[in-house]
């Protein structure tokens, strides 16, 4: 293996992951989006019991083998519970492609947020965007890792963060007032099952990517990636070491994602501050080095655009759209 191809190895712990295919019931909905989700959602089942995971395509998980679900979306929603009743379920991640009228560009994963909303279910807990953290942490992960394995960007506009989206921000929850019905149903298992929804892209906007070819195969990797570093004991990241550096094959922008992110001199807490970025600013980094570990995260960028007046400081990956493994998984010289 080349010494410049960074890797990040992990030592899984087996996690029970149930896989949905998004529309592939007798609700229906947008035959561009249906047509386009098994593949995604198969690749992604593979990956993950390749990666030592326990994984389960709902609609293949039948004995048919023909990527249907003979029941309604909330008849999905009564399943996984069903399924996690019978046996505890760590993970539903269900697959979707975006349609908004406003062709909106960007991957993007939609978490629990449904106090206050309308719901045909009888869970009487929260089950609000506070209550739900993990969830939120490892829909962050897989949007990142997935944007940077596939190339679609994160989305920003309506959503909580980048790549990040409350159920509260879609069309059900926003516009109807009422829950969706695989977060509805779902909520009673709450305390045990993480619960998410992807958007692989929006249909249209992003077509030019995901239509080509290996794009499940690249959405697969980017979902076992995003799992290795989600802070549910599923993985313990091993990266490079101290000091260790990078040059990325191209200079790329990224987003800053905190209140306040510090640029620093060099990649450790203790160094000069040369900088403070407010949320939303965008800056150029050439590169990335291994520096003081933050929230088990010791991954820093290196600014500049490959030019010769780059002030090269250290930014902590941590507080952008890109941080850590997804940042490691960059194209690098």
């Amino acid at each position: 293996m080349s010494q410049h191809t960074p890797v990040v190895s992990v030592r899984p712990r087996p996690l029970r992951i149930i896989v949905v295919q998004g529309h592939r019931n007798t609700s229906g909905g947008d035959p561009r989006e249906a047509a386009r989700t098994p593949a995604v959602a198969n690749a992604i089942t593979a990956a993950l019991n390749a990666a030592g995971h326990d994984a389960v395509c709902l609609q293949n998980d039948d004995g048919s083998v023909d990527n249907w679900f003979a029941g309604s979306l909330d008849d999905v929603g009564r399943e996984i519970g069903a399924r996690h009743r019978r046996r505890p379920v760590d993970l539903m991640l269900d697959v979707h492609f975006e349609g908004d009228a406003a062709n909106t560009r960007g991957v993007f994963t939609i978490i629990p947020d449904g106090d206050g909303l309308r719901t045909l279910t009888s869970y009487a807990g929260t089950d609000a965007l506070a209550a739900n953290t993990l969830d939120r942490a490892l829909g962050r992960a897989i949007a990142h890792a997935v944007a940077a394995h596939t190339g679609l960007p994160l989305r920003t506009r309506g959503v909580v963060e980048p790549g990040v989206m409350s159920e509260r921000q879609t069309h059900v929850g926003g516009d109807l007032g009422w829950r969706l019905a695989m977060f509805g149903y779902t909520a009673p298992a709450r305390e045990r099952m993480v619960r998410l929804i992807i958007e692989c892209g929006n249909i249209a906007s992003d077509a030019a990517i995901i239509a080509q070819p290996g794009f499940p195969e690249r959405v697969a990797r980017g979902v076992v990636a995003g799992l290795a570093g989600d802070g549910m004991g599923g993985a313990t990241p091993a990266f490079p070491p101290f000091g260790m550096q990078r040059e990325l094959r191209e200079a790329r922008l990224v987003h800053v994602t905190v209140d306040a992110l510090h640029a620093r001199q060099w990649a450790e807490t203790s160094q000069p501050v040369r900088g403070v970025w407010e949320r939303g600013r965008r800056f150029w980094v050439r590169g990335w080095v291994i520096g003081e570990e933050v929230a088990g995260n010791p991954v820093w960028w290196i600014t500049g655009k490959k030019q010769k007046t780059d002030l090269r400081w250290r930014v902590w990956t941590g507080g952008t759209d890109l941080a850590g493994a997804a940042a490691l998984a960059l194209p690098a010289v």
